[in-house]
């Protein structure tokens, strides 16, 4: 569990909580699940952005393999949207796959 939360906001979102990591951006509706009364971004969302931010891949590794075993993503899935992210996070993808998937 991370000492802060991060979240997407809107530009011009202005708040301070020393609990927040605040990140502004959009995200894609497709990139959404809503729940009751917020939204949160994809179990594949969130995993390219932890990604493209340069987490170590063992870290990284270990949010792909539970995500695996949760059935919330797919290894073809993950390696679709490492495509779209840029070789960096392509890459760092790739070695936690190797280091999640036996």
């Amino acid at each position: 569990m991370p000492a802060r939360v991060h979240l997407t906001v809107p530009p011009g979102f202005r708040s301070r909580s020393p609990a927040l990591v605040l990140h502004a951006g959009s995200v894609d509706g497709a990139d959404l699940e809503q729940f009751e009364g917020f939204a949160v971004t994809t179990p594949l969302r969130s995993i390219g952005d932890l990604a493209a931010s340069g987490l170590q891949v063992d870290q990284l590794a270990r949010v792909i393999g539970d995500a695996l075993d949760r059935g919330l993503v797919t290894v073809e899935a993950l390696r679709a949207r490492a495509d779209e992210l840029g070789p960096a996070a392509a890459l760092a993808i790739e070695r936690a796959l190797r280091q999640a998937v036996p």
